[in-house]
């Protein structure tokens, strides 16, 4: 039996042996509340449901990894490779994402207030039905990104490359340049 404590030195050990875990254990709940995994390589990790609040993911590999649900509030995932990762109903808010590579990533209903994607590349990125009140896009790389009904509301875009017509939501409230 792997206790809460062994998880996270699971979760660095093996991705390959953590997501068999979760297989064979689908209702534990994954605690990582505040751990400090810093510069690990955890890419391909299923960390959907995970709770990960105030976790410290800084200049992590964390390429395809599942976050679907996850609770990232207050995260740091500033420099992080995210490519291809899944957010999808994630807790985001004051998460740090800045200068994180999250290019075809989705974070589709995701709700991310008061956070940062600033240097950022989200390029291809998927941003469908997400809650981005006041985060931050300076100087970020929204190339190819779909925002369908985001939320905007106060949203930082200055600086940010990015096509206005593929915005397909209200940027009324949004700080553009």
């Amino acid at each position: 039996m792997i206790t809460a404590l062994d998880l996270p030195a699971l979760l660095v050990e093996s991705t390959r042996a953590f997501n068999e875990y979760r297989v064979n254990h689908p209702g534990e709940p994954i605690v990582l509340t505040g751990v400090n995994l810093e510069r690990c390589n955890l890419a391909g990790a299923d960390l959907h449901g995970a709770n990960l609040f105030e976790a410290n993911l800084a200049w992590s590999n964390l390429e395809a990894v599942n976050f679907e649900g996850a609770d990232l509030r207050r995260c740091w995932l500033e420099g992080c490779n995210l490519a291809g990762a899944r957010f999808d109903d994630a807790r985001m808010d004051y998460a740090n994402l800045r200068s994180a590579k999250l290019r075809g990533a989705t974070l589709r209903r995701v709700t991310l207030r008061w956070g940062t994607f600033q240097h950022a590349d989200l390029r291809d990125t998927t941003f469908d039905g997400a809650n981005l009140r006041r985060v931050v896009f300076c100087d970020a790389d929204l190339t190819g990104a779909v925002f369908k009904d985001a939320d905007f509301a106060e949203a930082d875009l200055r600086w940010a490359n990015y096509q206005i017509d593929a915005i397909e939501s209200d940027l009324a409230g949004a700080c553009i340049r």
